[in-house]
């Protein structure tokens, strides 16, 4: 065999292996797309809208942090007065 001959075969098998790899990554390329749309159904049946989430999730921090303030404020004031109850 010569070398031509060897290296149209070694092209040949090299492009055999790169349709198999192209197969395998368009097959992960639509798993990925199916799961994509999954989660998008997911997170519309929820009520939000996924264009939106950055935004909602900005919300609910802000809402929380507020709600911890709030909490944290109460059980100053508790502690202040149980303070008095045993000092009194």
């Amino acid at each position: 065999m010569d070398n031509e001959t060897q290296k149209f075969i070694d092209l040949k098998m090299t492009q055999e292996e790169l349709k198999t790899k192209k197969i395998r990554l368009e097959e992960q390329c639509k798993n990925k797309e199916t799961e994509l749309k999954a989660l998008i159904t997911e997170i519309k049946a929820a009520g939000y809208e996924p264009k939106d989430l950055k935004a909602v999730i900005q919300k609910k921090e802000a809402e929380i942090k507020d709600e911890m303030s709030l909490f944290e404020t109460s059980l100053q004031e508790v502690s202040k007065k149980l303070s008095v109850i045993e000092e009194g």
